[in-house]
Protein backbone atom coordinates (compact mmCIF):
# COMPACT_ATOMS: atom_id res chain seq x y z
CA UNK A 1 0.00 0.00 0.00
CA UNK A 2 1.51 3.73 -0.95
CA UNK A 3 1.03 5.59 2.24
CA UNK A 4 0.73 8.73 0.48
CA UNK A 5 -0.88 9.55 -2.26
CA UNK A 6 -0.89 13.26 -4.60
CA UNK A 7 -3.43 13.85 -7.49
CA UNK A 8 -5.78 15.94 -9.62
CA UNK A 9 -8.93 15.91 -8.73
CA UNK A 10 -12.11 15.02 -10.45
CA UNK A 11 -15.64 15.54 -8.78
CA UNK A 12 -18.58 13.19 -9.45
CA UNK A 13 -22.14 14.05 -7.95
CA UNK A 14 -24.46 12.10 -6.39
CA UNK A 15 -26.20 8.58 -7.00
CA UNK A 16 -22.90 7.24 -9.74
CA UNK A 17 -23.73 4.45 -10.74
CA UNK A 18 -21.49 1.46 -11.62
CA UNK A 19 -23.52 1.37 -15.24
CA UNK A 20 -22.10 4.73 -15.69
CA UNK A 21 -18.18 3.68 -14.57
CA UNK A 22 -18.65 1.15 -16.89
CA UNK A 23 -21.24 0.11 -18.93
CA UNK A 24 -22.47 -3.16 -20.01
CA UNK A 25 -22.72 -2.43 -23.71
CA UNK A 26 -19.10 -2.11 -24.00
CA UNK A 27 -18.68 -5.96 -22.57
CA UNK A 28 -17.20 -8.14 -23.19
CA UNK A 29 -13.92 -6.10 -22.45
CA UNK A 30 -10.75 -7.11 -24.32
CA UNK A 31 -8.09 -6.00 -22.01
CA UNK A 32 -7.24 -3.30 -19.63
CA UNK A 33 -6.47 -0.74 -21.73
CA UNK A 34 -10.23 -1.19 -23.24
CA UNK A 35 -11.86 -0.98 -19.83
CA UNK A 36 -9.79 2.28 -19.02
CA UNK A 37 -10.89 3.96 -22.35
CA UNK A 38 -14.75 3.17 -20.94
CA UNK A 39 -14.23 4.84 -17.39
CA UNK A 40 -16.85 7.11 -16.43
CA UNK A 41 -17.75 7.46 -20.35
CA UNK A 42 -21.47 8.36 -19.85
CA UNK A 43 -20.99 10.52 -16.62
CA UNK A 44 -21.81 13.93 -18.41
CA UNK A 45 -18.80 16.22 -17.33
CA UNK A 46 -16.45 18.47 -18.98
CA UNK A 47 -13.50 17.74 -19.53
CA UNK A 48 -14.49 14.14 -19.29
CA UNK A 49 -12.58 12.02 -16.79
CA UNK A 50 -10.58 9.94 -19.28
CA UNK A 51 -8.94 11.13 -22.59
CA UNK A 52 -9.93 9.96 -25.26
CA UNK A 53 -6.68 10.36 -27.11
CA UNK A 54 -5.16 8.83 -24.37
CA UNK A 55 -7.59 6.44 -23.14
CA UNK A 56 -6.26 7.30 -19.55
CA UNK A 57 -7.28 10.20 -17.10
CA UNK A 58 -5.54 12.28 -15.50
CA UNK A 59 -7.03 12.29 -12.15
CA UNK A 60 -5.98 9.76 -9.64
CA UNK A 61 -8.60 11.20 -6.89
CA UNK A 62 -12.37 11.25 -7.53
CA UNK A 63 -14.25 13.53 -5.04
CA UNK A 64 -17.87 12.47 -4.75
CA UNK A 65 -21.46 12.73 -3.25
CA UNK A 66 -23.73 10.26 -2.02
CA UNK A 67 -24.31 6.60 -2.34
CA UNK A 68 -21.12 6.26 -5.12
CA UNK A 69 -21.00 2.97 -7.26
CA UNK A 70 -24.42 2.52 -6.71
CA UNK A 71 -26.32 0.16 -9.04
CA UNK A 72 -25.38 -3.10 -9.93
CA UNK A 73 -22.69 -5.42 -8.63
CA UNK A 74 -20.27 -4.90 -11.94
CA UNK A 75 -17.23 -5.26 -10.52
CA UNK A 76 -16.07 -4.12 -13.52
CA UNK A 77 -17.08 -0.48 -12.25
CA UNK A 78 -13.63 -0.07 -9.96
CA UNK A 79 -11.49 -1.71 -12.55
CA UNK A 80 -12.17 0.31 -15.15
CA UNK A 81 -11.62 3.87 -12.55
CA UNK A 82 -8.13 1.87 -11.38
CA UNK A 83 -6.60 1.42 -14.94
CA UNK A 84 -7.94 4.94 -16.27
CA UNK A 85 -5.86 5.82 -13.44
CA UNK A 86 -7.54 6.38 -10.27
CA UNK A 87 -6.01 5.40 -6.77
CA UNK A 88 -8.20 6.90 -4.42
CA UNK A 89 -12.06 7.70 -4.16
CA UNK A 90 -13.89 10.44 -1.71
CA UNK A 91 -17.55 10.32 -0.71
CA UNK A 92 -19.90 11.35 1.48
CA UNK A 93 -21.44 7.62 1.42
CA UNK A 94 -20.57 4.54 -1.05
CA UNK A 95 -23.10 1.64 -1.94
CA UNK A 96 -21.78 -1.18 0.08
CA UNK A 97 -21.20 -3.47 -2.66
CA UNK A 98 -18.87 -1.05 -4.81
CA UNK A 99 -17.14 -0.38 -1.19
CA UNK A 100 -16.06 -3.95 -0.71
CA UNK A 101 -15.20 -4.13 -4.23
CA UNK A 102 -12.68 -1.38 -4.06
CA UNK A 103 -11.43 -3.41 -0.86
CA UNK A 104 -11.86 -6.81 -1.72
CA UNK A 105 -9.91 -6.20 -5.24
CA UNK A 106 -7.17 -3.74 -4.04
CA UNK A 107 -7.63 -1.61 -6.60
CA UNK A 108 -9.21 1.55 -5.20
CA UNK A 109 -9.13 3.59 -1.40
CA UNK A 110 -12.67 4.20 -1.13
CA UNK A 111 -13.01 6.75 1.78
CA UNK A 112 -15.73 7.88 3.31
CA UNK A 113 -16.13 11.67 4.57
CA UNK A 114 -18.72 13.82 4.69
CA UNK A 115 -16.61 17.00 2.42
CA UNK A 116 -18.19 20.39 1.48
CA UNK A 117 -16.58 20.59 -1.81
CA UNK A 118 -18.54 21.15 -5.27
CA UNK A 119 -17.89 20.75 -8.87
CA UNK A 120 -15.27 23.74 -8.60
CA UNK A 121 -12.49 21.07 -6.99
CA UNK A 122 -12.63 19.58 -10.41
CA UNK A 123 -8.31 19.55 -11.11
CA UNK A 124 -6.90 20.41 -7.44
CA UNK A 125 -4.07 18.75 -6.19
CA UNK A 126 -5.12 16.60 -3.40
CA UNK A 127 -2.85 14.99 -0.90
CA UNK A 128 -3.86 12.10 0.91
CA UNK A 129 -1.93 10.73 4.00
CA UNK A 130 -3.25 7.14 5.11
CA UNK A 131 -0.94 6.71 7.97
CA UNK A 132 -2.01 9.91 9.52
CA UNK A 133 -5.31 9.30 7.59
CA UNK A 134 -6.18 12.33 6.23
CA UNK A 135 -6.15 14.45 2.97
CA UNK A 136 -4.91 17.85 2.47
CA UNK A 137 -6.94 20.94 0.00
CA UNK A 138 -4.90 23.54 -0.48
CA UNK A 139 -3.89 24.41 3.23
CA UNK A 140 -6.48 22.54 5.00
CA UNK A 141 -6.49 18.77 6.38
CA UNK A 142 -9.56 16.92 6.83
CA UNK A 143 -9.09 13.78 9.04
CA UNK A 144 -10.98 10.54 8.07
CA UNK A 145 -11.42 7.56 9.74
CA UNK A 146 -9.08 4.05 9.60
CA UNK A 147 -10.65 1.27 8.02
CA UNK A 148 -10.42 -0.72 11.14
CA UNK A 149 -10.26 -4.75 10.55
CA UNK A 150 -10.47 -4.01 6.95
CA UNK A 151 -6.82 -2.64 6.73
CA UNK A 152 -5.22 -5.82 7.00
CA UNK A 153 -6.93 -6.53 3.48
CA UNK A 154 -5.89 -3.23 2.11
CA UNK A 155 -2.22 -3.43 3.60
CA UNK A 156 -2.10 -6.79 1.67
CA UNK A 157 -3.21 -5.25 -1.99
CA UNK A 158 -6.70 -6.69 -1.77
CA UNK A 159 -8.22 -9.93 -0.41
CA UNK A 160 -6.90 -12.66 -2.85
CA UNK A 161 -3.64 -11.17 -1.24
CA UNK A 162 -4.98 -11.22 2.02
CA UNK A 163 -5.75 -14.85 2.21
CA UNK A 164 -2.74 -16.23 0.45
CA UNK A 165 -0.50 -14.36 3.28
CA UNK A 166 -2.57 -16.02 5.55
CA UNK A 167 -1.99 -19.21 4.44
CA UNK A 168 1.23 -18.93 3.38
CA UNK A 169 1.84 -18.22 7.39
CA UNK A 170 -0.19 -21.60 8.62
CA UNK A 171 -3.29 -19.38 9.86
CA UNK A 172 -6.51 -21.12 7.72
CA UNK A 173 -9.04 -19.96 9.94
CA UNK A 174 -11.84 -17.29 8.82
CA UNK A 175 -10.59 -13.91 10.90
CA UNK A 176 -12.46 -11.51 9.02
CA UNK A 177 -16.18 -11.95 8.74
CA UNK A 178 -17.83 -10.17 5.27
Amino acid sequence: MQHIITGKTFYCGDFVDTDVMAPGRFEPFNNMESLARIALIDYESNPPFVNPETGRSIYSIIVAGNEFGCGSSRETAPQALHYAGTRVIIAKSFARIFFRNCINMGLLFPIIYDHPFKPSILGTDITIDFTQRYFQVHEEKYFFNGFGPLNAIIEAGGLTAYNKKRLLNGDDTCLLQT
